[in-house]
């Protein structure tokens, strides 16, 4: 019953692991690839992101640093309010990328401009600041009443540059007037120098390997500076500078536009998804192969117990019946009394047999099978295990056909383990030979070893169960072998007994023609 049940079992299980494990990895999978086009507006938005924060650090800093100037000039003004022209000077050595310092008074009346260049110079750009100041007084109050908040903001001015020269910003922001300083001071310097200088350098650290940034004068193709080699269609973003308000800074892939980007990323997902999926079929068929294994190996041991218990229940019901007949005292011929004895001894030697290989078989699964190597006569073996079991083949119909080398067959060998393999061979040979009852026993020599050959013409095995005969209770599952009784240990003894003393074993069968096995053994050095 229950081998009968097994495959079904085996089925039902197999699915159960199908419904757990294997259909919501597909369900993910599946949903992935329908939300395709929402995933890739995802990561694109996720892109621009990261692109916004990156390019609003840039601002940030363009700022932190003319805030930390403001702040820089507002202390030398202060250690100097009696002489504030003096501490505009020590500001201007100490912080060279700042053209000019001014401080001014919310009418624009008094207005000292501390210079880098020349004395003309200086007074054009005084007369440009006094005009700006006094035309955007709206920005001035304004100023006037962040600073009443205790908010000091920096105010830009862009001032017109001379014909050829380079544009001026004006950074202005109320002061405090309890110094007795003017109402307003500022910093004026030059744009191309502060983005040589002040933003360079932090181009390059913030955009890595993967972007290019640059500063671009609006209106014009070229970058004012970048940090990298940068193509017009890989742009991906664009802000304003809030220093500058004719600038913009952009950011740009090296090798790939944003959709590029955002399409490997969803591949890269997708495949990893394909290979999770990949993963799962591979642990799924694994699963499955090793239940069905330990499903026909249930299945295996089931048949064994089955097989042995007739194997032992046929020999010992003979015994005892003809041990009671013999002890009944019902024979009074002679001649039948030693057919008993010698059906009884026969039945005692299947039955030593049996108990033999369930041992051995015991010994080897648990690696305590000792073997006593020594150097020995092959062909001593094979004559002696012959001799021995000859009555018992006689007694199956078979007459072996013995054929032994000329030479001595030299090798290593566990006697007794050797005449066990044999033993079993030659079994399985009767056993399995149908009604051609032909047993052929030869030794002899080979390239690399000595051999023995058993030689049936019986049932012979199918291609497909060449190897599988070698494991432990497999049984070809039809024809005459599966109905002939048998433990299916005999084969995965002989092949442990041969691989414990380094030789090998060659089959050959052809169903219906029979079977020939040799067992190779290395020869002694």
């Amino acid at each position: 019953m229950n081998i009968q049940r097994a495959p079904g079992a085996s089925r039902r299980l197999v699915l159960l692991i199908v419904l757990l494990v294997l259909l919501p990895v597909l369900f993910l999978s599946a949903y992935q690839i329908g939300t395709y086009s929402s995933s890739e507006q995802l990561i694109r938005d996720v892109y621009q992101r990261q692109l916004d924060v990156i390019l609003y650090s840039l601002n940030q800093y363009a700022w932190d640093v003319s805030a930390h100037w403001a702040a820089a000039l507002r202390l030398s003004l202060d250690e100097n309010s009696r002489a504030p022209e003096a501490g505009m000077r020590a500001f201007l050595e100490r912080n060279s990328a700042v053209e000019s310092v001014v401080i001014a008074d919310s009418a624009g009346g008094r207005l000292v401009l501390v210079s880098r260049d020349t004395a003309a110079s200086g007074r054009a750009l005084q007369e440009s600041l006094a005009v700006h100041l006094r035309s955007e007084r709206g920005r001035l109050d304004q100023l006037l009443r962040y600073r009443s908040l205790e908010y000091r903001k920096l105010e830009p001015f862009v001032l017109p540059s001379p014909v050829g020269g380079n544009v001026r910003i004006a950074l202005i922001f109320a002061n405090d007037s309890s110094a007795g300083l003017p109402e307003f001071a500022g910093l004026v310097f030059l744009e191309d120098e502060f983005i040589a200088k002040m933003l360079a350098g932090r181009l390059a650290d913030a955009a890595g390997q993967e972007f290019v940034l640059a500063v671009f004068r609006k209106g014009q193709e070229s970058p004012a500076t970048a940090s990298g080699p940068l193509r017009q269609d890989a742009i991906l973003q664009r802000r304003d500078l809030w220093l500058f308000p004719d600038h913009e800074v952009v950011i740009a892939s090296r090798g790939a536009t944003l959709d590029e980007l955002v399409h490997t990323r969803l591949m890269r997902n997708i495949a990893l998804v394909g290979v999770l999926n990949v993963l799962m079929l591979a642990g799924v068929a694994l699963i499955y192969r090793n239940v069905r294994a330990q499903v026909e190996l249930a299945r295996a041991k089931s048949t064994f117990v089955s097989n042995v218990s007739h194997e032992l229940r046929t020999p010992l019901a003979l015994i005892r019946m003809y041990a009671e007949t013999l002890e009944m005292g019902r024979l009074t011929s002679e001649e039948k009394k030693q057919e008993y004895y010698c059906t009884i001894l026969r039945e005692t030697e299947r039955l030593t047999h049996l108990v033999n290989n369930l041992l051995n078989f015991s010994r080897m699964e648990a690696g305590r099978k000792p073997y006593d190597l020594s150097p020995g006569s092959l062909s001593d073996v094979v004559r002696d295990v012959v001799a021995t079991y000859t009555p018992h083949l006689a007694y199956q119909g078979c007459s072996p056909i013995v054929e032994f080398a000329q030479d001595d067959l030299r090798t290593v060998l566990d006697r007794e383990a050797v005449g066990e393999a044999l033993l079993n061979l030659l079994d399985n040979a009767a056993k399995y030979s149908g009604r051609n009852k032909y047993l052929r026993v030869t030794t002899g020599r080979e390239v690399g070893g000595v051999y023995v050959q058993v030689e049936d013409h019986g049932i012979g095995i199918p291609p497909q169960y060449h190897a599988k005969v070698f494991e432990a209770f497999f049984r070809v599952p039809s024809g005459f072998v599966h109905d002939t009784k048998g433990s299916g240990l005999g084969l995965s003894l002989v092949k442990h007994i041969m691989d414990a003393h380094g030789g090998h074993i060659t089959l050959t069968s052809v169903p219906e023609q029979g079977t020939t096995v040799r067992l190779i053994f290395p020869p002694v050095i």
